[in-house]
């Protein structure tokens, strides 16, 4: 199953795959093509970007501009698992996250999911947007009309969000407390504040 998955993925198709507490449809981050779909398939107005996961901290120092000692302790602390980091992409990135190409931070997590971590490692950086699709539920593969390449794992336990820190010039901001808490967070960085 994660081999059809994979080359799913290098042949620049989406795909679905499964988070902790979420199936998503996922592509990879570099083709264009492949992002454009995933929105299409979402019904996304025009602006909206992916987020990305990465198979390892290691990554981070490729894709993020000025990448802070506070955000590497958190992301080797706390990943894999529910924090997402937004961070200042490298400016020399050829991507589109579905942003038209403007972003300048973006979202960015390791998923606790050995499957997944698996397809990642063979591929590299994923863009990811959540699969709700027909009867709504995130968790369960309910139907696949568009026949895409699924890693299909069952039903998925509800849980938390994930945790969301910005690093904002040299001030790291938590922009949503999620399974993290600001006391867990603040072991690591102390300096760290919710965002006003």
């Amino acid at each position: 199953m994660t081999a059809k998955v994979i080359a799913a993925i290098k042949r620049g198709e989406v795909v679905i795959l499964p988070l902790e507490h979420s199936y998503v449809y996922a592509c990879d981050a570099f083709s264009l093509a492949a992002v454009n779909r995933l929105h299409q398939l979402r019904n996304d107005q025009p602006g909206i970007a992916a987020q990305v996961i990465v198979g390892n901290v290691q990554t981070l120092g490729g894709l993020v501009q000025g990448l802070s000692l506070e955000v590497k302790q958190l992301a080797q602390e706390f990943w894999p698992g529910l924090l997402t980091l937004n961070l200042p992409q490298n400016q020399s990135l050829i991507w589109d996250l579905g942003d038209g190409g403007n972003l300048i931070n973006f979202a960015v997590r390791m998923p606790n999911q050995s499957a997944t971590l698996e397809v990642i490692n063979a591929t590299g950086p994923l863009a990811i947007a959540t699969a709700t699709l027909a009867g709504g539920s995130p968790v369960l593969i309910v139907e696949n009309p568009h026949q895409l390449e699924v890693l299909d794992i069952g039903e998925l336990e509800v849980g938390p969000l994930s945790t969301i820190v910005a690093q904002e010039g040299e001030n790291l901001e938590v922009l949503r407390v999620g399974s993290i808490t600001l006391e867990d967070l603040r072991k690591v960085a102390s300096a760290i504040e919710l965002a006003k």
